[in-house]
């Protein structure tokens, strides 16, 4: 009698497995079928009993139930969880932990790993909609959870982190951004891009030093790339280097000979270094002269360019009232006479150049006032009192 207990007991502990292992036999049959919420109710329902529940072979089913779920158009299986992708991670995680080698060659996919993968790919798919949509914040977190799951295959994904960095810098998170792009210099992302960056968002922290590191490096694999000179050149000025800005940007212009922004930028460092006290007016002539060419250039190859327009009326303005200034001291009128020659003729070579200006943005207000002054000096009365109008037309 003892024996037939023990038979017995044997005889119900084998129907009890085989009632189970049908649990994730028909959520597979289920799930190939489409019945996805069939398949759920019996993938959970096998994950949670003794008998089913440490087999890698349940989770991996259970994983590619709610991977199903979570690409399913259907509404009705849509709401049957409101994370999928989180389970299907789970539970490929769970699979591996138990048998990291199992697969099931039927399945699909095949295998947890194969699963995490395309959860990946799913997050990074997710990522570049909501990127789209301008939710950069949410975009950045499926772009992480990308390369969080790659990252476990020691997959570098430097198109995921090149994204992530992008989001970034959109909602001006320059921390992570920094954090994104140094990965990609680590991993030789080939983007020129990404020096010129970096090395911007280290300039506007204040760290040049490391911001001329970063510019080093990608002149090396990029010796030819615009945006890293200018980005040189830009590091450059905010250091108050201004020759070695102009000659980075002369290379430039070597470069692109067509870009007027360039001949705008190389007319502005011009600019600005004949206002330095300690410049002798023969080189002060020459730099002026140069700056006029630079803009004149960066004029003739856009047309429409305003600040090219407004920057040379404002260098003949500003050139002309530093003579203004330096003859209000002569008495000499011998000597006064051709300064003051000079000073207005400088006013009225900027009026055509802040007239054209005033053309392209009828409503720039410092356009409006520096006419105004010039109109005033070189007594244009009708000019000015048209100009007085549009002043104050603007300021009702």
């Amino acid at each position: 009698m003892k024996k037939l207990c023990v038979i017995t007991g044997l005889f119900f502990l084998t129907i009890t497995v085989f009632a189970q292992n049908p649990k994730v036999v028909s959520a597979y049959n289920y799930l190939k079928s489409g019945q996805l919420d069939k398949a759920k109710e019996n993938i959970d329902a096998a994950c949670i009993h003794p008998q089913t529940q440490g087999n890698a072979k349940t989770w991996l089913y259970r994983g590619n139930v709610y991977l199903a779920i979570s690409a399913t158009d259907d509404p009705k299986f849509k709401e049957l969880h409101p994370s999928p992708l989180e389970e299907a991670y789970d539970a490929y995680q769970k699979s591996i932990a138990i048998d990291p080698e199992y697969a099931q060659p039927t399945a699909s996919p095949a295998s947890a790993q194969m699963g995490l993968l395309i959860i990946a790919e799913q997050h990074y798919n997710k990522g570049v909609e909501l990127f789209n949509s301008r939710q950069y914040e949410k975009a950045i977190q499926e772009f992480d959870l990308t390369r969080k799951i790659n990252g476990i295959f020691s997959i570098k994904d430097s198109l995921a982190t090149y994204n992530a960095a992008i989001c970034a810098i959109q909602i001006e998170d320059h921390e992570k951004a920094i954090q994104y792009l140094k990965e990609l210099v680590i991993m030789s992302y080939m983007s020129p891009l990404v020096y010129s960056t970096l090395a911007t968002l280290y300039k506007e922290q204040g760290d040049n030093d490391k911001a001329l590191q970063v510019i080093k490096g990608g002149k090396t694999k990029f010796p030819n790339d615009l945006g890293i000179l200018i980005a040189e050149t830009n590091v450059y000025l905010a250091t108050g280097d201004i020759e070695k800005a102009q000659q980075t940007l002369q290379i430039a212009v070597e470069k692109d000979p067509t870009n007027p922004i360039l001949y705008f930028t190389v007319g502005s460092n011009y600019d600005q270094m004949t206002r330095k006290d300690s410049i002798s007016d023969s080189d002060r002539a020459i730099l002026l002269d140069n700056a006029i060419a630079a803009y004149e250039k960066a004029i003739e190859l856009d047309p429409k360019y305003f600040d090219a327009y407004y920057n040379l009326g404002a260098l003949y303005f500003n050139e002309g009232v530093r003579i203004f200034e330096a003859a209000q001291d002569i008495l000499d009128m011998k000597v006064y006479t051709p300064m003051k020659e000079q000073y207005e003729a400088h006013w009225a070579k900027a009026i055509p150049y802040l007239e054209s200006a005033h053309e392209l943005l009828p409503n720039d207000v410092y356009t409006l006032q520096s006419l105004k002054t010039l109109y005033a000096r070189l007594s244009m009365m009708d000019k000015l009192k048209d100009i007085n109008e549009k002043i104050k037309a603007l300021q009702e």
